[in-house]
């Protein structure tokens, strides 16, 4: 199982260092594709994935690879520092974080929702207003369905869950009933 912990560490250390918008967008597309060159190619994932393949080796394959496209230094370096530290296994899951961990750092803070039906646009924006009242900053919703749900939404924050479901409240209610 991956470190979580580890993987919001490098995540939050390359959102640092994405200074704008711009160039945020860059990276993260081109460490979108590589993940996705790794994650496809299983040739490619025995060669950097598996430890008896030496780091020199790895290193040429992946700067082989880079020298194909113009990847920017950024990206680069961000690979090399993964592969260094033997965690290029983490890649996939830094790329999911890396989005939300950099708006974050820009005070945006960004809330799963889950729904029975999809959200009218009004209602997203609604919500969102909602939301970005209660948590004092903007707020950045991804939303998605969830038919196990009945009725109602649930949203989660991080740790932190705001269930309004109506299973959530079956669940609850039966918490209750199996006390007495």
């Amino acid at each position: 199982m991956r470190n979580p912990l580890l993987i919001k560490r490098y995540a939050e250390g390359l959102a640092g260092a994405l200074p704008d918008a711009g160039e945020f967008e860059v990276v993260y597309r081109e460490l979108t594709e590589f993940s996705a060159l790794l994650l496809n190619h299983v040739r490619l994932q025995a060669l950097l994935l598996r430890p008896f393949v030496s780091s020199t080796k790895k290193a040429v394959i992946i700067d082989e690879i880079l020298s194909r496209e113009t990847y920017r230094d950024k990206t680069k370096r961000f690979l090399h520092l993964l592969l260094r530290h033997r965690r290029l296994e983490i890649l996939p899951d830094v790329v999911r974080d890396l989005p939300a961990l950099w708006k974050e750092r820009r005070g945006v803070r960004t809330l799963e929702v889950r729904s029975v039906v999809p959200l009218s646009e009004a209602q997203k924006g609604r919500l969102e207003r909602e939301l970005s009242r209660l948590e004092g900053a903007p707020v950045s919703c991804s939303y998605d369905l969830d038919p196990a749900l009945v009725g109602g939404l649930f949203i989660r924050k991080g740790n932190r869950v705001y269930d309004a479901s109506l299973k959530g409240e079956l669940e609850r209610l039966q918490d209750i009933l199996s006390e007495r």
